[in-house]
């Protein structure tokens, strides 16, 4: 029997100076955020692409601002629908992003961020057969080490609240759907701690992790290759 068909939107902007990884550029300029933002989008497209392959997922893109999907369909060179994907408030965006998905794909739908090169591919692989098997009330979360997720799949509008308005991109933010999760009824499952990276810091780390993983995310690999860290950019804080 061929698996229900879940949703993954890749929530993403175009890698432009002044646009992308506005936090990351704090530390390392302008030009070259918008670099590694160009890597990231790329390894986490194969990431989802690889995942698609094993798990019964249907990729797409969301992007903002409206006039990107050339851009991102050029960068990305792959057929998955695109759609701009702005409601304002980041919470709304993504309920209004899942709501769409799941009326095309009802065994569940999931977005996730575009700066998570290194998550495994059998990681989108679990969250999808955890909703394909779940109830109305199911969710997954993939939590990050700053109190955040990168992912959200859910079932059904049952999920609807957790999207409500809250301050978003703090570290509260898990908890705080674990706990309208909680009020609402809903159950959350909790995929492995992934980071994402945004800021100066996290490079650090994301240059251990590749050393550990020599084939993952050649995109990254090969611009943090002609990074120097130590060196301030133009546009830096530092």
């Amino acid at each position: 029997m061929t698996a229900a068909i879940v949703a993954l939107g890749l929530m993403a902007k175009p890698p432009r100076p002044g646009l992308a990884k506005t936090r990351l550029a704090d530390g390392i300029g302008h030009q070259a955020a918008a670099g590694l933002a160009r890597a990231f989008l790329l390894d986490t497209a194969r990431v989802m692409e690889a995942a698609a392959a094993a798990g019964s997922l249907a990729c797409s893109v969301l992007f903002r601002p409206d006039d990107a999907a050339d851009e991102l369909g050029a960068l990305l060179a792959r057929d998955w629908p695109q759609a701009p994907c702005d409601q304002g408030d980041l919470g709304a965006t993504m309920w209004w992003a899942l709501d769409g998905l799941l009326a095309r794909h009802p065994a569940g739908a999931m977005v996730m961020g575009a700066d998570l090169p290194l998550v495994p591919p059998g990681v989108l692989v679990e969250a999808a057969a955890i909703l394909r098997r779940g109830g109305p009330r199911e969710v997954v979360v993939m939590p990050t080490v700053d109190g955040g997720y990168g992912l959200i799949g859910v079932t059904s509008p049952a999920a609807a609240p957790l999207f409500a308005p809250q301050a978003w991109s703090t570290p509260a933010v898990l908890d705080e759907t674990l706990r309208r999760a909680a009020a609402n009824g809903l159950t959350v499952h909790r995929l492995p701690e992934q980071r994402d990276i945004d800021d100066a810091d996290d490079l650090v780390w994301l240059q251990r992790a590749l050393a550990a993983a020599p084939h993952a995310a050649p995109a990254t690999r090969a611009a943090l290759a002609d990074l120097d860290l130590d060196r301030p950019r133009p546009g830096s804080t530092r």
